[in-house]
């Protein structure tokens, strides 16, 4: 049994879970194909996510800032005309509550931007993994298996089938631990793990519709959860959209059910509609 870790503070936690997603996407964008002119940076103020041939705020979004340090006013508005300044419709800025300085918001409502949805963020340590059962077949994967993943992601989301190569090209990167769901031969649901140090960030999962409701990503959770803990994690956070009463998510009670916590719900900085 895997000792528990000590609970970080408020701010150590808000550090491990925005820069290890933060980093998650960035090495996502790095295996884009060079003419898609991805960016990915990570700056003294936060990290820069921007893929321009993607107007979609999954890629394009400022993530971890005034964490490390206070945020500076002016690199912030620069950093928000630099999606303008490429046609972005759908970039965003996401603020941890620990971000500093209390300004922030503001400051965003005055470059343009209006507070929207939020996404619920949520971490654990490496203790007790919950059993999951299942009458699916999980399998790690290598890049034999990287147009299979590739394809389901895609499809589980509704992507541009363009997308799919570009994930397949993530399986088998430094960091990353790739995932199958089979019903038999078929592969029907994807996740992956990616680590940095001693945490995992587990994301980019998603099942068909067809093998929805069989306990797929429940059962690829808790096999990244213990892959983590035998490739050192000691903590592991990831990310969904917010459960409300007028939209329920049920990945966020597959989490919950695998001994997640919530951290905050981190609220989103669009472009108003």
């Amino acid at each position: 049994m895997t000792k528990p870790a000590a609970k970080p503070s408020a701010i150590e936690i808000a550090r491990i879970i925005e820069h290890t997603e933060a980093a998650a996407c960035a090495d996502l964008l790095r295996a884009a194909p060079p003419d898609w002119n991805c960016s990915a940076q990570r700056t003294e103020d936060g990290w820069f996510l921007c893929a321009p041939t993607l107007d979609i705020l999954l890629f394009n979004r400022l993530v971890g800032w005034g964490l490390d340090a206070p945020a500076v006013r002016r690199p912030l508005e620069h950093a928000i005309e630099r999606y303008r300044s490429v046609g972005l419709t759908r970039f965003g800025v996401q603020l941890s509550p620990e971000a500093r300085p209390r300004d922030l918001p503001r400051w965003l409502e005055d470059f343009g931007l209006e507070r929207r949805d939020n996404w619920t963020k949520v971490y654990r340590d490496a203790g007790d993994i919950p059993a999951v059962s299942t009458d699916l077949r999980i399998e790690q994967i290598d890049k034999r298996r990287g147009p299979a993943f590739g394809d389901v992601v895609v499809s589980a989301f509704g992507m541009p089938t363009v997308m799919a190569g570009w994930l397949a090209a993530s399986v088998g990167r430094s960091g990353w631990n790739h995932y199958l769901a089979f019903d038999g031969k078929n592969p029907v649901a994807a996740a992956a793990l990616y680590v940095v140090g001693d945490v995992g960030w587990l994301g980019v999962a998603g099942t068909l519709p067809t093998a929805r409701r069989r306990g797929a990503q429940s059962a690829l959770m808790a096999r990244r959860l213990k892959d983590g803990v035998d490739l050192g994690c000691r903590w592991f956070v990831t990310e969904t959209g917010e459960d409300t009463p007028a939209r329920r998510n049920p990945s966020f009670h597959n989490m919950l059910r695998l001994g997640f916590s919530v951290a905050y719900h981190r609220p989103n900085y669009l472009l108003p509609k």
